[in-house]
């Protein structure tokens, strides 16, 4: 994370106390009537996708990166492999169980959270998948690795989040609300925190998983989509019925920094590391844009062309962005945004 961006995170204390204000321990904040539960808006045919687009022949549910290589998840299938593998069609097919469910991933493994179990897929070596039982803790919505090896799962039934480490008993950690994302967000010089998202409710909520305990829960406009993690703390997300982004910080706890208005039914949110950018996708217009969060309000860099139904996006290392349509529109590459 660039010290640019840190201070003007910093100068935005004005937001994060406003956000602070619906904050709280141990209970989620009930959704009103035109609030939660939001889903992408239908896309139009899409015409004239910035990059280029590699044929999957699927629909896909769900995206992840790890390192270079890609994953892409169907129904009952991972796809894995490098953008010169999907390229040559000579991407990897790992058969998976019907029950899976979100897909993240670490600096080199694949984690699919699949009911009573986890599948860790190597991301060098993707064909055998390494299970975990997780099953005194299921059903499994959502699971990530921390940098430091710790499993941690979701739960899409009961208001719990689960920490497993390596030959001993999962601890349980009482959460406010079942989980559809969790994500291990990464924390310079400190152990990364636990953030998780409930569609349902619109909230995100940080999980002080070292520690045993939750942290504070925050509404996300009217209706979160999609979360993703950056650097620091970081996390983006999507609020689908506001037509907005939202910039969050969960060094400590968490805290809103800024909001953007965006296209309408954004969905696919991703981070730019190298660019410090925070990129949306928005399904009503088939439109993928970036945004500049260095001074107290986003400022639109990019606006680019998309597949149909983009519901997933992602940086690679090198700056390209990456997007695939759920609905068999394909594998959209830009290996140069600027350039787009």
């Amino acid at each position: 994370m660039k010290t640019g961006r840190l201070t003007a995170l910093a100068a935005t204390t004005a937001l994060a106390s406003l956000g602070l204000t619906a904050c709280q321990t141990g209970s989620a904040p009930e959704p009103g009537p035109e609030m939660g539960n939001a889903v992408a808006a239908a896309s139009p045919e899409s015409v004239d996708p910035a990059g280029r687009v590699i044929d999957v022949d699927t629909e896909v549910i769900d995206l992840a990166v790890a390192g270079e290589t890609i994953a892409l998840r169907s129904a009952e299938s991972l796809q894995v492999g490098t953008l010169a593998d999907f390229d040559a069609g000579e991407a990897e097919t790992v058969e998976i169980p019907a029950a899976c469910a979100d897909l993240t991933a670490s600096a080199d493994t694949f984690v699919l959270a699949c009911g009573s179990e986890v599948l860790l897929v190597d991301a060098a070596s993707p064909t055998i998948p390494t299970s975990r039982d997780v099953s005194d803790n299921a059903p499994a919505s959502s699971a990530s690795l921390t940098t430091t090896g710790e499993l941690l799962v979701g739960n899409a039934e009961e208001s719990v989040v689960s920490v497993h480490r390596d030959g001993e008993d999962a601890d349980t950690i009482d959460v406010a609300g079942t989980t559809d994302q969790l994500l291990a967000v990464p924390i310079n010089g400190a152990q990364d925190v636990a953030v998780r998202s409930n569609i349902a409710n619109t909230t995100v909520q940080d999980i002080h998983w070292e520690d045993g305990e939750q942290g504070g829960t925050l509404r996300v406009g009217v209706g979160v989509g999609q979360i993703a993690a950056g650097e620091d703390g970081l996390v983006i997300a999507s609020d689908t019925l506001g037509d907005q982004i939202a910039v969050y910080t969960a060094t400590d706890v968490i805290r809103l920094h800024q909001t953007a208005p965006v296209d309408a039914s954004p969905w696919g949110v991703a981070w730019d590391p190298d660019r410090d950018l925070a990129w949306v996708a928005s399904t009503a217009d088939n439109v993928l844009a970036s945004y500049d969060i260095s001074s107290g309000v986003p400022e639109q860099v990019h606006t680019l062309n998309s597949v149909a139904d983009a519901h997933h996006i992602a940086v690679l290392p090198d700056g390209t962005l990456v997007a695939v349509s759920a609905t068999g529109d394909g594998l959209q590459v830009i290996d140069d945004p600027d350039a787009a």
